[in-house]
């Protein structure tokens, strides 16, 4: 897992806590109340080292934006290569208790593609 990055440095996991109240769904998710969601935040810079884990696609494309070939294309994006689920309690449209997993949920790791 990729240490957890700050704001204007390389690419990492950035801290995240979703309570479902702030979003307006307090009043059909019973538990959790909140959960860590992280998200992916930082920078891709030429040259790419293994610790940002890029695919072979963000190591070309990373190249070609730092040669400056082609004007128009970006470095590669900092994004989850990792995400795990969580287990939701919830009344459904008929305000039945429902027990669900929720699968891409939460980051674990980010890396640059």
């Amino acid at each position: 897992m990729a240490t957890e990055g700050k704001h204007g440095q390389l690419c990492g996991r950035q801290k995240l806590i979703v309570d479902f109240a702030d979003i307006g769904w307090g009043d059909w998710i019973i538990s959790p109340k909140s959960f860590e969601a992280h998200y992916c935040a930082g920078s891709c810079p030429f040259p790419l080292t293994q610790r940002l884990k890029p695919s072979n696609h963000a190591t070309i494309q990373s190249m070609v934006h730092a040669i400056g070939i082609y004007t128009d294309v970006p470095a590669p994006c900092c994004v989850p290569d990792s995400l795990s689920s969580i287990t939701l309690l919830y009344f459904d449209e008929n305000r039945n208790v429902v027990l669900k997993n929720y699968p891409s949920m939460t980051v674990n790791s980010c890396a640059c593609r």
